[in-house]
This record gives C-alpha cells, structure tokens and sequence, in this order.
C-alpha cells in the first residue's frame, strides 16, 4: 500500500516546485522592469573628444555616429558640440549615439572696407556673410563725409562676423566772417577761397570783384559758396 502513494507523493512535490518557482518569477517580475534588460543610460558626451567618446560609448555597449561637423565659438575642433540623444536617456545596446563635432571657430574673410561709401559697405559685407557693427563718427579735414576712415578687424581672416567701422563725419562746421572781395583781383579772390574752404561762384567778365553776396562780415563756414561779379577794378580791394 505504500508503495502505491510513492508516485503521488513525487507529484505533489513537483508541483509544489513550479508553484515556488513561479511565485519567485512573479516577485522577480515585481522588482525589475523588464524593459530594462540589455538597456544602457546614454552618457553626457558634449566636451568630449571624439576618441573619448568613442572609448566610453564602447565601454557600455553602444557605439558612436557621428552626423556632421560645425563651427563653434566655445567648444573646441574635434570635440562633440552636440549629442542627439539626450544624457540619461536608456537606449538598448547596440545602439548608434549620433553627435556633431565642432570645427572650431568659424573664420571670415574681411574686405578691405576703408575709403569705401557707408551706404556701399554694408551690401559688401552682406555678400560676404558680414555684417556692420559698431559705428563711430568723427570728423576729419582729409576724409570726405561718409567715408570710411578705419575698421576692425583689418581687412584679411578673423572669427568675428561684425565689422566696426569709424566714419567721417566730413570737416567741423567752423563759423567765420566772409571778407571782403570787393575790387580784389580774380586771381587772389580765388585764392583766399580756397584757402578759407569757400566755393567762389563767378557771374560775369573782369579782372576784378565788383560785386559779392553775402556781403562782406557775414557769417559763413568751410563749404559755402560765394557768389561774386567779375568788372573792372574800382579802387583799393585791402
């Protein structure tokens, strides 16, 4: 009779071992997430060096692809400016972590800008991926009003995009009283003109100022015309 209930009793501790195995499975199920098996948290990979990089990603099992180069201002050549999958972000191994490298800072060819026109200048930046700065005027006795005077940086490579330029603002408007030109030959008048920045206008035939407007003792700066009758000469002209 015992014998008989040898079989059962392998039984029932058989299936008394599945059931322990599958509440354990079921705890174990709890505890991990299941999603987790073969996932790997993507490092932080901006800074680094591409052999860095590359060194770290295969320490975990992932690898690196590398989606294209860039210019940037801070992060130097041949290191990672950006990582288009996020740090911290669980990815199954195997998997590829694209990145773009930096190419250093950019650098732009600067033309040679000094003489030029203002309005002139900035569609000749504009076309060269420029842009206009800074703008300083001054005034100057040598350069015409709205030329440039000088710029920075010089004309040649530089990894700044912006051109700061000094503009003239043409000559001081230094207020005076006109002489006289009144019986002063043709030929001085002309002269003390030039000297004095004035534009003589001259009406009529002579060898002598007869006539001038404005008159003599009004106030008139470097850049005014005056206009003037050419006659005869009528007496003292000092």
């Amino acid at each position: 009779m015992r014998s008989g209930f040898l079989p059962v009793k392998l039984i029932l501790y058989f299936l008394g071992f599945i059931s322990v195995g599958a509440i354990a499975a079921l705890l174990i199920l709890k505890i991990i997430n299941p999603e987790s098996i073969g996932t790997v948290k993507v490092p932080l990979l901006v800074g680094r060096s591409v052999p860095e990089a590359t060194k770290i990603l295969s320490g975990i099992g992932l690898f690196l692809e590398i989606q294209g180069e860039g210019y940037d201002a801070e992060i130097s050549q041949g290191h990672i400016i950006r990582q288009y999958i996020k740090e911290g972000e669980k990815i199954k191994k195997g998997t590829g972590v694209r990145v773009l490298v930096s190419k250093g800072k950019a650098t732009f060819a600067i033309p040679y800008l000094e003489g030029m026109d203002i309005n002139d200048v900035e569609l000749t930046l504009k076309r060269s991926g420029l842009e206009i700065g800074k703008i300083t005027g001054v005034h100057s006795d040598t350069v015409d009003k709205n030329r440039i005077i000088a710029q920075r940086p010089l004309s040649g490579y530089s990894i700044d995009s912006k051109v700061n330029l000094l503009v003239s603002l043409g000559p001081y408007d230094v207020p005076y009283r006109c002489p006289s030109f009144i019986n002063m030959p043709a030929d001085k008048a002309r002269k003390i003109a030039e000297a004095l920045g004035l534009k003589l206008v001259e009406q009529g035939e002579g060898s002598a100022v007869a006539f001038q407007k404005p008159e003599a003792g009004s106030i008139v700066k470097k850049g005014d015309s005056i206009e003037v009758t050419l006659g005869r000469r009528g007496g003292f002209w000092f």
